[in-house]
């Protein structure tokens, strides 16, 4: 076998059988360059009718710049130490969200289904405003679900929106909606510089912009909720405690001052000894309530410490041009056509004589 593949007139038919004649397919083209040319055109124009009826896309682009490390807390601590409490009070750790977590937050269904009533404008450029055209005000629901277009029909038995009250039990359109603008909403995280970036697609260059200032705005507020989520906790608990506290401290001074009045013109060893305990009964109360009102203030003070910092590096900023660019979808579609009649004229026609000259070989032989 490895003498006939070496053997001289074997390799000169396998090279033969496996040469192409780039002379004669470049004839071939010359010969069909009209048809070529045409062929081409016609899918110019089949593009031209594609990018008319296509929508079109624009992009909004934010960068945030999250916070990565716990703030120092000297702030609280100064606040702890002048309070004469140390650093026993209120612990400096916290449990900070993972900022990778931001593209999940803003696909999650929570999230999109709190977007679905976010007020959009529709882009009325200066010229049109001078011919006084007004902007549509719409929602993202009624605009995504085509329900403000003015050609919309609702279908038979279909009920109105009225916003969503469960996200988890969504209506079969309400599902639709929500999955169009998750795909109309991109957010990506940098690890290693925890740099986030927010990218709203939309029809409309204003309703972009209009919709990445509220996911931006809404995914802050997300995250700064779950971050003091604890801290408003304690808070509470500790404004219950204070004005608990502090209702004591008003019966014992109440009380006290009762005896006070009543025990001036009266000398009894009883008397005396009542005065007494009511005196320490509103002295303790008046010690629990400076320690609550003080740990009320420590916690007020924890909320802001746990507050996260971003800083909007990129602004939402208005789209001039859009995404998809029409006259690149005719050049694509002309591209194609052109490379189409090329593989045609150039190897498709013979390929094709050729495969149908075997199978009738074939044919005949059997």
């Amino acid at each position: 076998m490895e003498e006939n593949l070496n053997n001289p007139p074997y390799q000169e038919s396998y090279d033969d059988e496996f040469e192409i004649d780039w002379m004669g397919i470049l004839t071939k083209l010359l010969k069909h360059w009209k048809q070529i040319i045409l062929i081409g055109f016609i899918f110019g124009c089949l593009g031209v009718v594609s990018a008319l009826m296509m929508k079109r896309s624009y992009n909004v682009t934010m960068t945030l710049a999250p916070e990565l490390q716990s703030r120092s807390s000297s702030s609280l601590s100064s606040l702890t130490n002048m309070l004469g409490l140390g650093g026993a009070a209120m612990g400096n750790t916290t449990d900070a969200m993972n900022i990778t977590l931001f593209p999940e937050i803003s696909h999650s269904t929570p999230f999109l289904a709190a977007l679905l009533d976010v007020p959009l404008t529709s882009y009325v450029s200066p010229k049109q405003a001078e011919e006084g055209v007004q902007p549509k005000h719409t929602t993202v629901y009624k605009h995504l679900s085509g329900e403000d277009k003015p050609n919309y029909k609702p279908k038979k038995n279909e009920k109105p929106y009225t916003g969503v009250d469960d996200p988890t039990e969504l209506t079969t359109k309400q599902a639709v909606v929500v999955k169009k603008l998750s795909q109309c909403i991109g957010a990506e995280v940098d690890k290693k510089t925890g740099v986030t970036t927010i990218t709203v697609t939309m029809d409309d260059r204003m309703m972009a912009k209009q919709l990445a200032d509220t996911v931006c705005s809404r995914l802050q507020v997300y995250v700064s909720n779950y971050r003091t989520k604890k801290a408003t906790d304690d808070y509470n608990y500790y404004v219950m405690l204070a004005d608990e506290a502090h209702e004591e401290l008003v019966k014992a001074q109440a009380a006290y001052a009762r005896s006070v009045d009543y025990d001036r013109s009266v000398i009894l060893q009883s008397g005396t000894a009542e005065k007494d305990r009511l005196r320490e009964e509103a002295s303790l109360a008046n010690q629990i309530y400076s320690q609550m009102a003080q740990q009320r203030e420590l916690a007020r003070a924890k909320i802001q410490e746990e507050k996260p910092v971003y800083a909007v590096v990129q602004p939402a900023t208005l789209p001039q041009r859009p995404v998809n660019s029409r006259a690149k979808r005719v050049l694509i579609w002309g591209f194609v056509g052109g490379f189409l009649a090329v593989v045609w004229y150039g190897f498709g026609q013979d390929f094709l004589k050729k495969f149908r000259t075997d199978v009738k070989e074939k044919m005949d032989e059997e």
